[in-house]
């Protein structure tokens, strides 16, 4: 081949480089402005939502408190919770429902008292009532060193996966419109 073809072959390969090159950066500017809109679930029942504010380390024998935040979409009405400590889990103070005024458009707060004797996984088991709707939510609490194993026996498995993975069959009800 001679000095003036190798000139050419060079002079073109080098032109479609240069020109690959520079069309990626179109493509890659493309994929990095195209929106993808998250998918949202509307969980049938009442519009609350509930956020636990825990300590960061529960010891066995103390009280500590966990505060319960309780966020709803009402403009009227009175919201009613009710709480459930699992088995070995304590309440201090008599009362295991309160009342919050939905006129309020604020954040209502419940500070509970709880304690347990001996290290575990516990749960405190939250129902609440809006507008004649319900809405359950369990906050899960460490107290103590907690292993594996004792989460699985504060909430037994109802069967296995082939992978390992724990199955847990809970009740639910579904209407489709």
């Amino acid at each position: 081949m001679s000095y003036l073809k190798k000139s050419v072959a060079i002079a073109v390969l080098g032109s479609l480089v240069a020109c690959t090159a520079a069309s990626q950066p179109d493509v890659v500017a493309e994929t990095k402005s195209k929106v993808t809109t998250p998918m949202t679930t509307v969980k049938p029942g009442a519009d609350i939502s509930i956020n636990s504010i825990l300590p960061k380390a529960m010891v066995v024998g103390d009280f500590q408190t966990v505060r319960l935040e309780f966020t709803e979409g009402y403009v009227d009405g009175t919201m009613s919770v009710q709480i459930e400590p699992s088995e070995g889990l304590r309440l201090f103070g008599g009362s295991t429902t309160k009342s919050f005024d939905m006129t309020q458009a604020v954040k209502h707060s419940w500070d509970v008292d709880v304690a347990a004797d001996t290290d575990g996984v516990y749960f405190l088991k939250v129902f609440a009532m809006a507008d004649n709707m319900p809405r359950s939510f369990s906050v899960r609490l460490d107290i103590g060193t907690v292993t594996q194993k004792m989460f699985d026996d504060a909430m037994p498995a109802d069967g296995e996966l082939t992978d390992g993975g724990k199955v847990r069959a809970l009740d639910a009800t579904e209407t489709i419109k």
